[in-house]
């Protein structure tokens, strides 16, 4: 197959304190190569080995691409509604224990979860078992809610707000439901140890749900009082400033911000602004992108969202990544590096981290209306090359 690339090198950095932005004179610290995959509308994507060759390939939407040469293989087919292909996640996981991947997938003009079971070599067409069909879904994550170090349930944000909030086992080829809460919370959902009791509580966009002993059937407690925000994209647990307590970083999905949310003492959050100077960050990711030993934020712009209705949606697409910069005491600022902006590429609904090349730097794999790309990190040919 072959691919449109650009390198992309940025002679800008940006530095982030509160709202306030300048310029610093020096160019991005991670060089990115930039990919396209697929000119074709998606909102999904996911890395998987998914003909078990032990090599990372991508899927997005209909389709999945073979590395190393990325071979397009086309192996299903999703509904074409309003301007959007009907997937709004792809999640890989072995759902039936028979050592292939399978494809866990969310729509929301459906209402529908789903996962596609991985026929294996020989061609024969992947099977689509439903696991609920009465809600429109946002986004769904992989996350650890049994606790046992693998991120293999499925935990939902439904559209309904109607609809219980509730996470998903794999187990023996189907799905076990497990309700958390009667109603679900609007637009935004995340898991992780908010109190650092060594379980994963439940993030929502009025506060988070504490994790009993035993997640499958233990009352789970909600704690109000987070600073409750219209159109959450993934609530991600970290801490950010190093305090020992875990603090909260999150994108506005249609509109403004890049967000983080400090733990105090007392259990109340503070809001601090990372960037608000683009908005439809709708997927964002943590990862260590330049290797020295602190999680940064991946993070773009989505391309027509919600079709032009949004605040912003009309601006210029951009891809960045925002690197902490530890000040005095417990003081955080973040350099935001630009990896694409003003091109066709955006962000989609999902970001994905990984050795694409097996090179032994991040790369990245992005999906959206604009198309599907892969971003190669040159840093590793660079150092090679000196």
């Amino acid at each position: 197959m072959k691919l449109n690339t650009a390198t992309v090198t940025v002679p800008l950095l940006v530095l982030c304190a509160g709202a306030g932005l300048w310029a610093v004179s020096r160019p991005a610290d991670v060089p990115f190569e930039r990919h396209l995959l697929d000119e074709g509308a998606n909102e999904a994507c996911a890395v998987a080995d998914v003909n078990g060759d032990k090599r990372s390939d991508i899927v997005s939407g209909e389709n999945w691409y073979e590395a190393p040469s990325w071979t397009k293989h086309h192996f299903r087919d999703l509904p074409y509604s309003n301007n959007y292909i009907d997937d709004f996640s792809d999640l890989p996981l072995d759902v039936n224990n028979d050592g292939r991947i399978d494809i866990v997938s969310v729509s929301w003009f459906s209402k529908k979860i789903a996962w596609w079971e991985n026929p294996g070599k020989g061609g024969a067409a992947w099977k689509e078992h439903a696991v609920e069909t009465d809600s429109p879904v946002e986004f769904a994550f992989l996350v650890d809610l049994d606790n046992d170090g693998k991120a293999r349930e499925v935990l939902p944000q439904f559209g309904d707000e109607k609809k219980p909030l509730a996470w998903y086992e794999a187990r023996d080829g189907a799905f076990v439901k497990h309700v958390v809460a009667p109603k679900s919370y609007g637009h935004g959902i995340g898991a992780g140890d908010v109190n650092k009791d060594g379980r994963a509580d439940i993030l929502t966009p009025e506060g988070w749900l504490e994790a009993p002993a035993d997640s499958r059937s233990g009352d789970w407690k909600m704690h109000s009082g987070f600073p409750k925000g219209p159109h959450y994209g993934f609530l991600h647990v970290l801490d950010v400033n190093a305090d020992g307590r875990n603090d909260i970083v999150v994108s506005q999905a249609h509109d403004y911000g890049i967000l983080w949310f400090e733990q105090g003492a007392d259990g109340a959050w503070n809001k601090h602004i990372i960037d608000d100077s683009w908005s439809q960050g709708h997927a964002l990711t943590i990862a260590d992108l330049n290797a020295d030993g602190r999680p940064d934020i991946l993070t773009g712009k989505r391309y027509m969202a919600h079709n032009g209705r949004d605040p912003g949606e009309r601006e210029p697409l951009g891809i960045y990544w925002y690197e902490q910069i530890p000040g005095a005491g417990n003081k955080i600022e973040w350099a935001r590096h630009v990896i694409e902006y003003g091109g066709r590429a955006g962000a989609g609904m999902q970001i994905n981290v990984a050795d694409l090349d097996a090179d032994g730097d991040p790369d990245f794999v992005v999906g959206g209306k604009s198309g599907v790309f892969w971003f190669e990190n040159l840093t590793k040919k660079a150092t090679r090359s000196k």
